[in-house]
């Protein structure tokens, strides 16, 4: 078995989906985590393919970008669909999380306090209702959306989907959940090594 570890700084961020999808698995790795004073990253960076964090090593393989490595982890661990058109719904929510995740991010990097405010009030009163709607009928799509995003078991749509609004609900308030997704969002929290990982890491 590889050995893994993953190298990110000292937050969620990017890497969360990564050590949620890690944990859903049972599989063991090294959580390297930077401290955000940035100086151990700095000296390590030259080393790093793209010289940005997340990065995976898998034994001597160093896999950069945060997409690439949370689809390899679920890849490699049974975290995607059992055929090409499971594959394939899971890539369509991720997508789907992509594109609203462009408002999250442009919310944390603007400066202006003015601009900021408008952004937090479009996200709450627009984009993440409009978010949970869509999701509550992708869900619904899938056993009447008491069940996972795809087939029978979680998979890494789901996960991704449990860490947005935990991330996002750190700088924005969330609406309520519609009944479906807060059932999913629920299941996805309860899973077993989930639960167990979301313990160490004081939820």
């Amino acid at each position: 078995m590889p050995a893994y570890k993953l190298m990110y700084f000292d937050t969620k961020g990017r890497a969360e989906v990564i050590r949620l999808a890690f944990a859903a698995a049972g599989q063991s790795f090294e959580d390297k985590r930077f401290p955000l004073s940035m100086e151990e990253w700095q000296a390590v960076k030259p080393t790093i393919p793209q010289k940005q964090l997340p990065c995976l090593q898998v034994d001597g393989r160093l896999i950069p970008q945060s997409g690439a490595i949370m689809r390899y982890v679920a890849r490699e661990f049974g975290l995607y669909g059992d055929n090409n058109d499971e594959n394939t719904r899971v890539d369509v929510i991720i997508g789907t999380a992509e594109d609203f995740l462009k408002n999250a991010f442009a919310l944390r990097y603007e400066k202006d306090e003015t601009k900021r405010a408008e952004l937090k009030k479009d996200l709450e009163e627009n984009k993440l209702p409009q978010f949970f709607s869509l999701l509550e009928d992708i869900l619904k799509e899938n056993n009447g959306g008491d069940s996972f995003f795809v087939g029978e078991k979680i998979s890494l749509a789901d996960i991704m989907i449990y860490d947005i609004p935990d991330q996002v609900g750190a700088a924005a308030k969330l609406p309520a959940f519609p009944p479906k997704l807060g059932g999913l969002i629920e299941r996805v929290k309860n899973h077993p090594k989930i639960k167990e990982y979301l313990a160490k890491r004081g939820d």
